[in-house]
């Protein structure tokens, strides 16, 4: 497999790690000063570029979304990742403590019975973190782009003279199931390292009829067997959606796995997710114990907001270069609310129609017109949140914006209250329109369905394609009982 990479073992100075070659094979710390250099993204430009044909510049504007401009948020990302993955591989030591001792007398060090003892007896919890923030802000992208400084799949085969057949599966990111079930996520971190590996574990694990305690030892084994060092779960907020009994056993099974295989499992989501875990205390502790990390919109006038738009306005396609004045700057940051996602996406959008339309070039006036007929779909959300008033994130408006939602931090408890509630709604109305339109469907399915509609489009409102994305489920059930 093209991912993997042969182990080379680099010199350690922490005794913890000193001698276990999972962590001597990860790469070298990058320093704090360099964070910013290594997790930038630029694709090839050249100001010639803005000369060539139409056709082919249209293609070039794709490369603006490609871009990637390093915030505080991705260092302190790197910086959890790299601190959280060393600590979960210092408890599994692979060798002996023999080789261990062998490899701290080579360094230097003088192997004391206090340090033995120590080594030995390493018992901190490791604990995972979350990665929050409202949709489209880049959590996917900034983490994708980190996770590119790691290798993820290692092979060991000798160390310090010593025989060491292993394959060392650094990370492996998943999407949370849409269901919220613990039975999903074992099919998802199964289905993953089938990808990543090219095997075929799933033949081998996933049963629709396996209990899930079963399936947790399979799963369980495997992950161990392949010394996975981190888990990234991906739009956690889906178990809002799921029943609260099914949500609670999913997040006891992601303490479970750092508890008993020291693997930190680290959630990337909207801010609803907090919602849930306020109720879970045992799993809020270990879900945050590195601390959360929130990505946030980019501040008017701030350093980052001007460091990131003279980025991006680098890359520019038109035969007549514009020059970013402050009335444009003013324009994409209203329009854009200051989420680089969208920024890019206007950018280039801008551009697109700037050369279709051959003026190459444009002003203010195009920057709102553009905006307008092309994100049209998000004008109300995008004004509510440049206001501090978004309708989807109320209950966290003292985070998004505080001059203007202070007062508001009585009503929180009502609001979360308001939130579950309208989920609730909605599934309920999807429940009884497949138990209206479709014949013969037990009520328990109907129940499961609108679930998982809901879990899926957790932000939609719009009860004929969940009706439709349920029905979708329901015929791929019944297909696969066929086929069984």
């Amino acid at each position: 497999m093209e991912n993997i990479e042969k182990a080379v073992y680099i010199n350690l100075t922490e005794e913890e790690f000193i001698g276990n070659p999972l962590i001597e094979a990860l790469p070298e710390d990058i320093v704090p000063e360099k964070y910013s250099e290594r997790l930038m993204v630029f694709p090839p430009y050249d100001p010639k570029d803005r000369f060539e044909p139409p056709q082919t510049r249209l293609q070039y504007l794709q490369r603006i979304s490609e871009i990637h401009v390093a915030t505080k948020e991705d260092s302190m990302i790197l910086l959890s990742l790299t601190r959280v993955l060393k600590w979960s591989y210092a408890k599994r030591n692979p060798m002996p403590f023999d080789v261990v001792k062998e490899a701290l007398t080579e360094r230097g060090i003088k192997v004391t019975d206090n340090l033995i003892h120590y080594l030995k007896n390493l018992h901190a919890p490791i604990y995972g973190f979350p990665i929050l923030g409202v949709s489209g802000i880049g959590k996917t992208t900034s983490i994708c782009n980190i996770l590119t400084l790691f290798p993820q799949v290692i092979q060991h085969t000798e160390y310090r003279g010593h025989e060491l057949n292993l394959k060392q599966l650094v990370w492996l990111k998943v999407e949370c199931p849409a269901d919220g079930t613990p039975k999903g996520l074992f099919a998802a971190i199964v289905k993953g390292v089938d990808e990543v590996l090219g095997t075929d574990y799933q033949s081998q694990i996933i049963r629709n009829r396996m209990s899930k305690d079963v399936m947790l030892t399979k799963v369980s084994r495997l992950i161990k067997e392949l010394n996975l060092g981190l888990l990234l779960v991906d739009d956690i907020q889906s178990l809002i959606s799921a029943k609260e009994s099914v949500s609670s056993e999913l997040l006891s099974f992601m303490v479970a796995m750092t508890n008993n295989l020291n693997i930190p499992v680290v959630m990337i989501g909207t801010p609803k997710f907090i919602l849930l875990l306020k109720k879970e205390f045992q799993q809020a502790k270990r879900a945050t114990g590195e601390g959360e990390i929130r990505l946030k919109r980019l501040e008017k006038d701030s350093s980052e907001w001007e460091r990131f738009l003279s980025v991006i306005w680098h890359f520019q396609y038109l035969n007549h270069e514009v020059p970013c004045t402050k009335a444009l700057n003013n324009a994409f940051y209203n329009e854009c609310v200051g989420i680089p996602f969208l920024v890019a996406i206007l950018y280039k959008l801008v551009q697109d129609d700037a050369i279709i339309s051959e003026a190459e070039t444009f002003t203010v006036r195009d920057v709102h017109r553009v905006a307008q007929s092309k994100l049209g779909l998000t004008s109300e959300k995008r004004r509510d949140m440049l206001n501090g008033v978004d309708v989807e994130l109320n209950q966290f408006e003292i985070y998004w914006k505080p001059s203007v939602t202070a007062s508001k931090n009585s009503d929180t408890e009502q609001e979360t209250a308001d939130l579950f509630k309208a989920t609730s709604d909605i599934q309920s109305q999807l429940q009884t329109k497949l138990a209206r339109e479709q014949p013969n469907i037990k009520v328990s399915t109907a129940k499961k369905l609108a679930r998982q509609a809901v879990a899926a489009f957790s932000e939609s409102e719009d009860l004929d394609m969940l009706y439709n994305y349920a029905v979708k489920l329901l015929n791929e059930n019944k297909e696969n009982d066929k086929n069984e």
